[in-house]
């Protein structure tokens, strides 16, 4: 296990978050602990809920969130309150991650990839090839995704998760050319986040992986620093990344979740009413509405990345299967890495 939490990054973010009104206020009641219901019959007590993400406000995961805190807000009469801070202006992943672990944040929206920073296992759902359908990857994520959130609450990290929504299929783009086997990778410079598992998958495709913090990620293709990146349709094109990139690749790679984090405190504060309310806004809106609607819209980015001038590449099985031969490498000591109990429960839901 892994744990960064910077003393120095805390304390920049702290003033970050005061600067953008990110703070969560401490849980306050009135009345005798109870608030207010406003004729919703809640009578439990206010508290104040920032939740923070790196996405544009048209992504589906800000409209999920934005679904969510009209859910919370109404369910508790305005005694439970959420603001939505998008755009990562409260810092990308990893920082809102420790922001969220030490208190200064309430929620977080990250990538589960950055997760094995605090639980290796996680480091499970950034294999390379792992599902081949959205199908298997829901059914495997909310199976496999059980074993990972107790983990992460043995872990003792100050975080609980509350849940995997889909961040989308991930794919490659670049402004050298188009990727259709392994070998147009060669060479490379390919930004991949500060995760082991996307470093050695590039290195074993033959690309020069870059980690790269996300908010970096615009100016480095601008500037030439890197080539490419790898990240779901509907990401890219928010992202605006289509304005520096000319070629995407339909490599399917990774099938990418997030992890709905809270500060374990803060969570455990909640009274009974408030609690149950935060947990069916999240299962109801932040899970169940935003998976449906970031599949339902991923041929449809795709699309508007190639009406903005991006060239498609539509990678065939056979070279996939050419990509999954070059990484299967990584999964010779996936049991001793992650635990023999998560490949087994992943096992019935592989993509082969």
């Amino acid at each position: 296990m892994k744990k960064f939490l910077s003393t120095l990054l805390a304390a920049a973010m702290c003033i970050s978050l005061a600067a953008c009104g990110g703070n969560n206020s401490t849980p306050s009641t009135s009345g005798g602990g109870s608030a207010s219901s406003g004729g919703s019959g809640y009578t439990g007590g206010s508290y104040s809920i920032s939740l923070g993400h790196i996405c544009s406000e048209n992504h589906s995961l800000h409209l999920a969130s934005l679904k969510f805190k009209d859910f919370v807000e109404e369910q508790s009469g305005g005694a439970i309150t959420v603001d939505v801070h998008p755009n990562g202006v409260l810092g990308g992943d990893e920082a809102m991650l420790e922001s969220v672990a030490l208190g200064t944040l309430t929620m977080v929206v990250p990538s589960a990839s950055v997760m094995n920073n605090y639980v290796d296992a996680f480091g499970i759902l950034a294999m390379p090839y792992l599902f081949t359908n959205t199908d298997d990857a829901f059914a495997a994520v909310d199976e496999l995704g059980t074993l990972l959130t107790r983990r992460l609450g043995d872990a003792n990290v100050g975080l609980t998760n509350l849940g995997y929504n889909f961040n989308g299929i991930r794919n490659m783009t670049n402004k050298v050319r188009p990727i259709e086997t392994p070998d147009d990778l060669k060479g490379l410079k390919m930004r991949c986040m500060s995760n082991e598992m996307f470093v050695t998958m590039f290195k074993l495709l033959g690309a020069n992986a870059t980690p790269m913090a996300w908010s970096e990620l615009f100016t480095a293709m601008q500037q030439g620093t890197v080539d490419g990146e790898e990240n779901p349709a509907s990401l890219i094109y928010e992202s605006k990344f289509q304005e520096v990139q000319k070629y995407l690749s339909t490599t399917e790679h990774i099938y990418d979740f997030c992890t709905i984090c809270i500060n374990t405190d803060f969570y455990n504060s909640l009274d009974d009413q408030a609690k149950a309310i935060v947990d069916e806004g999240v299962k109801t809106y932040l899970v169940d509405y935003q998976r449906e609607l970031e599949v339902s819209q991923n041929d449809e980015y795709i699309q508007k990345l190639a009406d903005a001038g991006m060239e498609i590449t539509y990678v065939t099985p056979e070279n996939k299967a050419l990509f999954a031969e070059k990484v299967a490498p990584m999964y010779d000591d996936a049991a001793e890495q992650f635990g023999q109990d998560v490949m087994d429960a992943v096992a019935p839901y592989r993509g082969q």
